[in-house]
């Protein structure tokens, strides 16, 4: 079988992405690897092209992107993904994977799913998406990540998923969170195929491990913590200090394996552990979110002063 895996990195997480490759090059054969990109130095081309597995380098235009809704956290290379299967029309399916991620095995099962009338399968968000669904007025109930997306190629040319994407993207900017997650849910809406979490696992710990998952949900998603298939690293990333991720040991068992691992460690030394910078005016009076578990706490500081004043359980 054909293994078909996008990735739409920019210079600062190519070695991130060939990590990833890496893992899905021990678990797989028969691999092209498509990488979507607008600027890539040279070097970083070059890196790709010795990572191992077939490379297909697709330039993208980011005029075809342009006057789009982009959230703080994410630049304009997170919109390539919805051109992908106008820009490989010899494919039939495509993996998409954030540079983020881990596969941890065998593919087959995935590809060979039946998406007839679906644009992609993929997996339940962890959180908001009772919000999210009721924000963009859709009538699923499922709102996906978009870190992982298996596309039906064929069924997103017949159905212009690019167009349609585009044209909601500028009508509803008011609307739109985040920019193409939401923009993809939203054209999909009932057209998706739900997969179980264990194709796009997400380790909260970074928000004390919070979820919003209940019975059958909630047993699959505790389920798929043990042995997932993919892997979505959220959060501060394994390559630098201050990720507390149950895989990041993994991650640089599979970094090991890359040309680039003296260039890695480099990196994670001279990194710096996170903080979040507190203004003076949030000293003395802030309203935030504390997470443990499946439990949100509202925490009010008013003058130094910490009152909680509500602790709400997902439902």
């Amino acid at each position: 079988m054909n293994i078909n895996i996008a990735y739409a990195p920019d210079d600062k997480y190519i070695n991130q992405t060939i990590v990833s490759m890496q893992s899905v090059l021990e678990h797989n054969q028969n691999v092209e690897f498509i990488i979507m990109y607008s600027k890539l130095a040279n070097e970083n081309i070059e890196k790709l092209k010795q990572a191992g597995g077939k490379l297909r380098l697709l330039k993208m235009d980011e005029l075809d992107f342009s006057n789009l809704t982009l959230s703080h956290w994410v630049t304009i290379q997170a919109w390539f993904r919805i051109k992908l299967a106008d820009m490989c029309p010899d494919l039939d399916k495509i993996l998409y994977l954030d540079c983020d991620t881990l596969v941890r095995g065998n593919l087959d099962e995935l590809f060979s799913l039946n998406l007839e009338g679906k644009y992609f399968a993929g997996v339940k968000d962890v959180w908001g998406v009772d919000k999210y669904v009721k924000r963009l007025g859709m009538k699923s109930p499922v709102y996906v990540n978009s870190g992982m997306l298996l596309f039906n190629c064929d069924f997103c040319r017949k159905e212009k998923f690019f167009d349609k994407i585009i044209d909601f993207a500028k009508s509803n900017e008011k609307i739109i969170e985040f920019c193409d997650q939401d923009s993809i849910n939203k054209i999909a809406d009932e057209k998706k195929l739900v997969l179980n979490p264990k194709y796009n696992y997400m380790d909260t710990w970074w928000r004390g491990g919070y979820y919003e998952f209940e019975g059958k949900e909630e047993e699959e998603y505790l389920n798929a913590a043990k042995n997932p298939i993919i892997v979505h690293l959220t959060g501060p990333k394994p390559a630098f200090k201050g990720c507390g991720n149950r895989f990041k040991d993994e991650w640089w068992e599979y970094a090991k394996h890359t040309l680039i691992y003296d260039e890695l460690k480099n990196d994670y030394e001279n990194s710096k552990i996170p903080t979040k910078k507190v203004s003076f005016w949030s000293r003395l009076f802030s309203i935030k979110n504390e997470y443990s578990g499946k439990t949100k706490t509202k925490l009010l500081t008013i003058l130094g002063l910490n009152i909680r004043l509500c602790s709400k359980k997902s439902k």
